[in-house]
């Protein structure tokens, strides 16, 4: 309802959006953002949080661009880069969080600033090498009428979406998040489903960043920051809560569509950058307080 309504509101402020290239343009768009959230829902669930994901994406762009280097036959080598180096990286913070017990915040942030102080000593703060054309396809290109990079995106999420309600691990993920000693003490395996957890958060997140290096072609330093906080703004706007337990894959779909919405929309109204931080920011705020209301509501 809230999509709707906010497209509604921005349509009339700018007849523009009504178009059918806009509307394409908002779904292709939203499809990096998307990947992200994603796998941020899932660190969310678990009770945590995952704020490496904006250096996994920037890690992602490097390495990608650099392997590619603009060849086609360099493609797969590249991309297996970095899922290797997505998936080592959500390793290290699982273990950091479920067995040196390190805060999830603390963790990730501290990953974050490594990932990105990695980049500017590989790169020398002048990063190099393009992706290849064929690869770009993804990202810009189209099939059935719909960009490609919002199919690879639907399908992707609706695939974590069904291992989530219909798989034992996704079970698991709800139970550590609702309460980590009583799924422990009922066998749930919890230090490996945490590290699973942010191994599939970092791993959707390299396919966000992979999507956005095929659409843009080039690298870039600052290309993955714009996740660090409307990832989880997308998942909490979703209906996660930040306590865990509590949430779903598919809600972060309209998550996701609501952002980039309203980041087009306050846009087109020429809305400053620094006014669209203010802008997420009262939005965690009023969901999780919504959220608290609902639930006292319902225990009361």
């Amino acid at each position: 309802m809230a999509v709707v309504l906010l497209y509604v509101v921005a349509a009339i402020v700018s007849p523009a959006m009504l178009k059918p290239a806009q509307m394409l343009n908002i779904l292709q768009v939203t499809a990096f953002l998307g990947l992200v959230a994603t796998g941020q829902t899932l660190a969310l669930l678990t009770g945590g949080i995952d704020l490496s994901v904006a250096g996994v994406v920037t890690m992602t762009n490097i390495i990608a661009t650099s392997v590619m280097l603009g060849q086609d036959s360099r493609i797969l080598p590249a991309v297996l880069c970095c899922l290797v180096a997505g998936a080592v990286v959500g390793i290290v913070n699982g273990i950091l969080i479920a067995v040196l017990r390190v805060a999830p915040i603390i963790a990730t942030l501290a990953m974050n600033s490594i990932l990105f102080g990695a980049a500017l000593v590989f790169t020398g703060g002048a990063p190099h090498g393009a992706a290849a054309g064929a690869f770009n396809v993804i990202g810009q290109g189209s099939a059935f009428g719909l960009p490609a990079s919002a199919i690879c995106w639907i399908v992707i999420t609706l695939g974590v979406a069904f291992a989530m309600r219909r798989t034992t691990f996704g079970r698991w993920v709800y139970a550590v998040g609702a309460n980590e000693t009583a799924a422990r003490l009922m066998g749930v395996p919890t230090r490996s489903v945490l590290v699973a957890a942010y191994a599939l958060s970092a791993t959707l997140a390299v396919l966000g960043g992979l999507l956005i290096t095929a659409y843009v072609g080039n690298p870039s330093l600052g290309i993955g920051n714009q996740f660090l906080l409307t990832s989880v703004v997308a998942v909490v706007v979703g209906g996660t809560a930040l306590t865990g337990g509590i949430g779903s894959v598919t809600a972060t779909i309209a998550g996701a569509l609501f952002v980039t919405e309203l980041t087009s929309f306050t846009n087109v109204a020429q809305v400053s950058t620094g006014a669209q931080y203010v802008i997420q920011g009262v939005l965690i705020a009023l969901s999780v307080v919504a959220y608290r209301m609902i639930g006292s509501r319902g225990t009361a």
